[in-house]
C-alpha cells in the first residue's frame, strides 16, 4: 500500500473531515497510477464501501465484464464535480481488487492525497494536497461545497452528541454503582448505565461508536495502557497453529489453572523468553522465542491488525471516572471523555515497531483441561493514544 506522511496542509485539511464527522480512507496517487489509470482497492478501502453498502469486492467476478461503474463526486473549493468510480478485479493473478474515477487527471496529481469518504451510499473524494478546506472553515466561507460538509456533520455527529449528553446526565446523576468486580467494572457499569447488553461482539458499543473506560486514580488501577482490539494470528502463516499450542509452550502453572499472561513487545525479551519485530518488507508482525536456540512462535499480517483497528476505532469514546470503595463496594465518579476518529494505520505500525503498542497473551487452562483466550490483547500507551489517530482528539468535561 503506498503511503507517506502527511503535510501540514494536507493534516489539517484532514483533521476538518474528521471534525464534520466523515469517516475517510487516504488515498495516495503514484505516478504510475494515474498514468496506467489503476487505483489499488486496499484493505480499508474495501471495507469502507462494504460497509457503507457501495460495493462488495468480495462478491465480484474477475473480468471487465464484470466491471461495476457508479456515480461519485469530487469535492474542490467550490464545486462538487459528479464523476464516474469503476470498480473490478482484472483476470490476471488473483484479480486484486481495482478502482478508477474517471476523469480523474484534471483533478489529481502524482504524490497527491485525497480522502475518500462515503455518505448515502455514494462515493466522496477531496484532494487533500490542493484543497483549501481548513482555511475556508477557518474563516468561514460560504459555499456549496462548506455548505453540504455542514449539512454533513449535523448528521455524522448527532450520534457522537447524543452519547456525550446521556453520558453527562450519568454523570450529573451521581456516583455510578459498580456492576462487577474486577478491570472490566468501569466498563460494563457504564454499558449497564447506557442500557447497552453486555456481550462478546467485536462491533462497536453504542450505534457505531466504541466506549472505553479507565480509572483515573492509580490506587484504583495501575494500568497505564487503553485496550485497543482482540486479534488472533494467522495461523496458516504460524508456526503454533492455536492458542492451545502456545499455551503448552510457554505457559507456567499457577494455583489450579495452567496460564500464560504475559505482555510482548519490540522493545524486550519478557520473563517467557517471547518477543515482537517488526517485518517490513513482508508487513508482518512476528512474535518470536527470543533466547537460544530461537523459535518462531506466531505471526500477523498488519493488513489484519490495520483492519480491526479501523472497524473498532473509526469512533471513539475513552471515558475517565475517579474510583472509590465505600463499604467494600466501588463507585464510578464520571468525570471526563476523549473523543477519536480516524486512526492512522501508519502511526500505528511506528508505535507498534518502538513498543509503544503491545500484546497481552491472556490464556488460561483450567483444571478440567478446557482452554480459553481472552486477547491476544492488543493495547497502547495511555499517554500517546492520541497519535493513533488523524487530527486532535476532542476532550469534554462530563460534570457541570
Amino acid at each position: 500500500m503506498n503511503s507517506r506522511p502527511l503535510n501540514a496542509r494536507e493534516s489539517q485539511n484532514l483533521a476538518e473531515l474528521n471534525r464534520v464527522g466523515c469517516n475517510s480512507v487516504l488515498l495516495f496517487i503514484t505516478e504510475t497510477g494515474l498514468k496506467k489509470a489503476i487505483l489499488d482497492a486496499t484493505d480499508p478501502m474495501r471495507q469502507l464501501f462494504s460497509g457503507n453498502g457501495v460495493h462488495d469486492f468480495a462478491e465480484q467476478l474477475q473480468g471487465p465484464d464484470n466491471k461495476v461503474i457508479q456515480t461519485a463526486y469530487v469535492l474542490s473549493d467550490e464545486h462538487i464535480q459528479p464523476l464516474s468510480v469503476s470498480f473490478y478485479r482484472p483476470e490476471t493473478k488473483t484479480g486484486d481488487p481495482r478502482m478508477w474515477f474517471y476523469g480523474f487527471k484534471q483533478f489529481a496529481k502524482s504524490n497527491d492525497v485525497f480522502a475518500v469518504f462515503v455518505h448515502e451510499k455514494t462515493v466522496y473524494a477531496l484532494n487533500l494536497t490542493q484543497s483549501s478546506l481548513a482555511r475556508m472553515f477557518k474563516f468561514r466561507v460560504k459555499n456549496r461545497v462548506t455548505k453540504f460538509l455542514a449539512e454533513l456533520e449535523a448528521v455524522t455527529t448527532a450520534v457522537s452528541r447524543e452519547l456525550l449528553e446521556l453520558l453527562r446526565a450519568i454523570a450529573n446523576a451521581g456516583p455510578l454503582r459498580a456492576v462487577c468486580k474486577g478491570d472490566t467494572a468501569i466498563g460494563r457499569s457504564i454499558e449497564t448505565a447506557l442500557g447497552i447488553p453486555i456481550n462478546s461482539s467485536p462491533q462497536p458499543d453504542y450505534k457505531g461508536i466504541e466506549i472505553k473506560s479507565g480509572r483515573s486514580t492509580l490506587l484504583a488501577s495501575r494500568e497505564n495502557r487503553a485496550n485497543l482490539f482482540a486479534c488472533v494470528p494467522d495461523w496458516n502463516l504460524s508456526s503454533l497453529k492455536s492458542s492451545r499450542a502456545i499455551l503448552e509452550r510457554f505457559g507456567y502453572q499457577r494455583d489450579d489453572d495452567f496460564k500464560l499472561y504475559c505482555t510482548v513487545s519490540t522493545r524486550a525479551t519478557n520473563s517467557q523468553g517471547l518477543r515482537f519485530e517488526m517485518m517490513d518488507a513482508e508487513k508482518l508482525l512476528r512474535e518470536f522465542y527470543a533466547r537460544e536456540p530461537v523459535e518462531e512462535v506466531c505471526v500477523w499480517p498488519l493488513e489484519r491488525l490495520h483492519s480491526r483497528l479501523i472497524e473498532k476505532h473509526t469512533e471513539t469514546f475513552w471515558v475517565k471516572a475517579k474510583s472509590t470503595i465505600q463499604g467494600g463496594v466501588e463507585w464510578f465518579h464520571l468525570e471526563s471523555v476523549t473523543h477519536t476518529a480516524r486512526p492512522d494505520v501508519n502511526q500505528f505500525d511506528r508505535l507498534l515497531a518502538d513498543g509503544t503498542v503491545t500484546m497481552d497473551h491472556l490464556i488460561k487452562r483450567v483444571s478440567t483441561g478446557k482452554v480459553s483466550e481472552k486477547g491476544p490483547l492488543f493495547k497502547v500507551e495511555k499517554k500517546r493514544l492520541g497519535e493513533l489517530f488523524f487530527g486532535e482528539p476532542r476532550n469534554y468535561s462530563l460534570v457541570s
